[in-house]
């Protein structure tokens, strides 16, 4: 720094150059200069020399001052790369003192155990002396170093527990052990000495234990810590508390973040138990790896591990169902509950690596909240049934397939379905409504709660079914019915509310064994679940025939009328049977107009043709003929009712309705009324012979009907073209239809006219081509069947007046 100093002085000294010595050494330009311009003022040369010193006594300054400059960086950096070195010097003596700390402490703990080792074999050869010499007495020597031991383990463990240095103290706890234990060997029985010193040896290990588990209770501890704190617990023999810490601290942690979170307002309900199913299954699964850092493999304590991760699961299954209970919603109550069950099932699932498989327990512990809560769902479907079929007006309307199920519902290239369908508003609803719930529930076929899903859709489709059953209703049954249903009134709408129910039913069974084709164990359940809908479809298509036929049958007070025997040839089928054909005409043709098929049409007349049969042939009149009760009004009764069934077998061949059931009935109520003529004593020729006559008449009747029918029609056609013509407005033209389809009496009036007008003998019958009449079957041909029909009537009766 010196050398710094001067080496600027001197620099300083050969650049500053004052005005004397420019004077003297340039002494003889001065005296040349004051004889040359002697003539000048003497003031002029003073001033001129005063400004030309100053002048250059100012550059000299300035000289000086940016040549300071310069040297006072120079210095600076000079300084600063000294001080960087005498730093980095400082840096290698911290490393050095760090080093010479852990060699000190590792001399320390190296002389610990000379030490150590020193008393250990100082024992041994007083052990050995004392043996040796007979004058001192063993337990002399042996009682005074032990004393002398204890009091020197027990001032160090103090010295140990006051600086806070537990694993060091659990450390010479354990070296002592092995003494005490070399001790104890020796020693048999223990002395005073040696039991002094294991108490003393239990007394700091309490201590120590205790100081453990203040750490370990701390609520600010963390996983780390805090394994280190149980390790300490299990080294001096504490493993049981270590347990009891260890599950306690996680049983802490998942209760505070559990509560925490239910308060947390930013969590939505599905969104707070997703997370608190991810940090519950988080937490069991640190508290086993905890566990088996502490424990090991196989430990002992694994059943009480097992206990309590089923204690969580147990609280959560509990908190799960109540809150779920508690705040379920109609509108995402459902969705929510089936996605926190995924969730769940699948974090528990990580679980099973660790070798804790708690899926089934959860299923378990969980049905019964996913069970209340599907059940208040579809108590609100069925609100939501009841609510779209109040209006519904039950018209068919075309729809598409793929249009209402997914690709994954139906498959049209099976032939199961067709491309499209003929559905009610309220069965198309119900259909999206069905596809909706069973795509939301999907995930709980896999959890293997497909029972309860098949059950609920059930629960839905009977619901259904029930509108459609009080739909069905007659008019006398109408105050009985809900308020809110629309009443199928006219016949038109019931067969529409039955073709709906009936493709409803073909649809919602292939959608069920579609999404349950992979659960075989409940093939039986799915197939009692499509039997009970084929049932219910069965049991309104019964209902609707049982109505209609309730409408057809004639009155009995018409069976009963006492009829002359010249007006027999005059019968007829019964009004209320002509009415039935009227109505299978119209329903054909309504059909025809609303695309229903003409073969699940068939099938329904099939069916109600059956029914029509089996009332009327089970009916008392026929039980009821026999020799001693067979008088004139019978009499007429059975000619009446023999005219009917056979009106009704002609209408059955007519549309192609004709079973082999019908027939069986037929041939069976043949085969009585041939009985009882027997029985009445009369000739089984002339009652075949009345047959044929009732054959010949019910398609004489039906001959007419139908060209009465055809006229109708030609007649309606004309009407509804000049309507058309005149008409101005398209409401004009519904209100027209609406009165043209209350007046559908109003051909069977007409016919009934004009039957009576018209003589059975001017009538040809022309029987309906391939259909062979049961006049013809039976073999009778005779041109007076008629006459021979009233004389068999007349002497039946003639021969039952008579005594």
């Amino acid at each position: 720094m010196d050398a710094v100093v001067t080496a600027v002085a001197a620099s300083s000294t050969s650049r500053f150059r004052f005005p004397a010595d420019d004077d003297s050494s340039d002494d003889h330009s001065a005296v040349d200069f004051s004889s040359v311009s002697s003539e000048f003022d003497a003031d002029t040369q003073l001033h001129s020399m005063t400004a030309k010193g100053i002048t250059h006594l100012c550059s000299e300054l300035l000289e000086l001052k940016r040549e300071s400059e310069e040297d006072f960086q120079k210095i600076i950096v000079t300084s600063y790369s000294a001080f960087i070195g005498i730093f980095e010097g400082t840096k290698n003596l911290e490393s050095d003192l760090l080093q010479l700390k852990y060699q000190v402490a590792k001399q320390r703990g190296l002389i610990k155990d000379l030490t150590n080792g020193v008393f250990l074999k100082f024992l041994a050869e007083e052990r050995i002396e004392s043996n040796l010499e007979d004058s001192l007495p063993d337990y002399i020597s042996l009682c005074s170093i032990i004393d002398a031991h204890t009091t020197e383990i027990s001032e160090i463990l103090d010295d140990l527990l006051s600086e806070h240095k537990l694993d060091e103290a659990i450390s010479f706890l354990e070296k002592e052990a092995e003494f005490f234990k070399d001790r104890q060997m020796m020693e048999n029985p223990l002395t005073d000495e040696l039991m002094c010193y294991n108490s003393k040896i239990s007394e700091k290990t309490s201590m120590i234990a205790d100081q453990l588990t203040l750490v370990a209770k701390n609520p600010r501890i963390s996983a780390p810590e805090l394994q280190k704190a149980l390790v300490g617990l299990r080294r001096i023999g504490e493993s049981d508390l270590a347990t009891q810490l260890l599950l306690k601290y996680y049983h802490s942690r998942i209760a505070a973040v559990t509560h925490g979170l239910f308060f947390l307002k930013s969590y939505t309900r599905e969104v707070y138990l997703r997370e608190v199913s991810k940090f519950l299954f988080s937490m069991i699964s640190q508290a086993v790896k905890s566990f088996t850092l502490l424990h090991g493999e196989n430990s002992p304590y694994e059943s009480e591990l097992h206990r309590w991760v089923m204690e969580q699961s147990a609280i959560f299954s509990v908190c799960f169902n109540n809150y779920f209970i508690s705040m379920v919603e109609p509108s995402t109550g459902l969705s929510t509950a089936v996605e926190a069950v995924q969730s769940t099932m699948a974090y528990c699932s990580l679980l099973e690596a660790q070798g804790i498989e708690l899926q089934s327990y959860f299923i378990e512990n969980l049905r019964p909240c996913i069970r209340e809560v599907f059940q208040i769902h579809i108590q609100h479907f069925k609100k939501v049934i009841g609510i779209f079929a109040s209006s519904e007006t039950w018209v068919l309307g075309k729809y598409l397939v793929s249009g209402i199920l997914s690709p994954d519902s139906f498959s049209t290239s099976s032939g199961q379905l067709s491309e499209y369908c003929l559905l009610a508003n309220s069965g198309r609803k119900f259909i999206t409504l069905n596809q909706a719930i069973l795509e939301e529930v999907f995930p709980l076929i896999q959890l293997h709660m497909e029972g309860l899903i098949l059950r609920g859709l059930l629960d839905l489709f009977a619901e259904y079914t029930g509108i459609l059953e009080s739909a069905l209703m007659s008019q006398s049954e109408v105050e009985e019915v809900d308020s809110r249903i629309n009443i199928a009134e006219s016949v038109e709408q019931q067969v529409s509310l039955l073709s709906n129910l009936s493709k409803l039913a073909q649809i919602f069974s292939n959608m069920i064994r579609r999404a349950f084709s992979d659960t075989h164990h409940l093939q039986f359940e799915v197939d009692n679940y499509e039997l009970f809908v084929n049932e219910n479809c069965g049991r309104l298509r019964s209902q609707f025939c049982k109505q209609l036929i309730l409408k057809s049958c004639p009155l009995e007070s018409g069976h009963r009328c006492s009829l002359p025997p010249e007006c027999y040839t005059d019968l007829e089928p019964s009004a209320s049977y002509k009415e039935l054909y009227f109505a299978l005409r119209n329903l054909k043709d309504h059909a025809d107009g609303a695309l229903i098929e003409m073969n699940w049409l068939k099938d329904l007349f099939i069916e109600l043709m059956e029914m029509m049969f089996d009332t009327i042939l089970d009916k008392e009149e026929i039980l009821k003929i026999t020799e001693e009760h067979f008088p004139n009004e019978c009499c007429g009764k059975f000619i009446q009712l023999t005219l009917d069934i056979h009106f009704l077998l002609e209408i059955a061949k007519w549309g192609g309705y004709l079973s082999d059931t019908i027939m069986n009935a037929y041939l069976d109520s043949e085969s009585r009324m041939k009985s009882v003529f027997l029985s009445a004593g009369m000739d089984l020729e002339r009652h075949m012979i009345y047959v044929g006559w009732a054959t010949k008449n019910a398609i004489e009747t039906l001959q007419r009907l139908h060209e009465l029918d055809k006229t109708e029609m030609l007649s309606s056609e004309l009407i509804d073209n000049t309507e058309e013509e005149t008409s101005t407005s398209a409401e004009s033209l519904g209100s027209i239809d609406s009165t043209k389809s209350e007046e559908v009496p109003r051909p069977l009036a007409h016919a009934l006219e004009v039957a009576g007008c018209i003589k059975t003998g001017d009538i040809v019958i022309v029987p309906k081509e391939g259909d062979a009449s049961v006049e013809e079957q039976n073999g009778f041909h005779d041109s007076n069947i008629v006459v021979e029909a009233k004389r068999t009537c007349v002497e039946v009766e003639g021969n039952q007046s008579d005594p």
